[in-house]
């Protein structure tokens, strides 16, 4: 579908946010993703607002050395892109009574935002648990807006960042054993790049977690 783009924000340390409006009619779920084209070539992006915000779609992305994210970067707001279609399972489960643990890895982060933002409007009665790993505070997209959301168990680990006070250890079974000894009480999500998400439910099996209680998804080339 024909979009334009009508805003740009730097949301943390080289990671562009781009928002589109569109005309066209659309819809989606919370944590699914569409393609951006440019110039014969496309790639994919989890969508980070919400459903209820008609009309647009916002997505967010490191800034790499590619020829696809130096054209998104300098594309002027106003500029006209294609994108789409709008895929993807990696939703929430329509059961809102068992708790359910997400984990990002960097700008895994993304599809969360949607889900969050969602089920804060639609004031949807999940028990819902954010493990968000990052190398530093600034380099952590949306790390204040998460920190507003309410009801969020938000547990924060940075793994390179002398200025953090809090926890600095990388995910592996003893921290999902300690911070939630019930293991299979949860459903776990996983969002990341490709290493750390095979290392992340890897953990989680090493953990006790049983392999149905575990949905992830993979961010490769972002």
């Amino acid at each position: 579908m024909k979009a334009k783009i009508i805003g740009k924000t730097e949301v943390a340390t080289e990671t562009l946010q781009v928002t589109f409006a569109t005309s066209e009619p659309f819809t989606f779920k919370p944590g699914q993703y569409t393609s951006v084209n440019l110039a014969n070539s496309k790639k994919h992006f989890s969508i980070v607002n919400s459903p209820d915000e008609k009309g647009i779609i916002t997505i967010a992305t490191r800034l790499r050395d590619s020829d696809f994210k130096k054209s998104l970067k300098e594309l002027p707001v106003g500029t006209e892109v294609e994108l789409g279609p709008i895929s993807g399972s990696f939703v929430m489960p329509e059961n809102t009574s068992k708790p359910l643990v997400f984990i990002a890895g960097g700008i895994g982060i993304t599809p969360y935002m949607s889900m969050l933002k969602y089920a804060v409007e639609r004031k949807l009665p999940y028990k819902i648990t954010l493990l968000y790993s990052n190398r530093d505070q600034n380099s952590s997209a949306f790390l204040q807006d998460l920190k507003n959301i309410p009801n969020l168990k938000l547990i924060l680990t940075m793994t390179d960042d002398p200025n953090w006070q809090g926890e600095k250890r990388r995910i592996d079974a003893s921290f999902i054993k300690e911070y939630f000894p019930e293991t299979n009480a949860n459903l776990y999500f996983v969002v990341g790049p490709p290493v750390m998400v095979e290392a992340v439910q890897q953990a989680l099996l090493e953990a006790g977690v049983d392999i149905e209680n575990i949905a992830s998804e993979n961010f490769s080339g972002y």
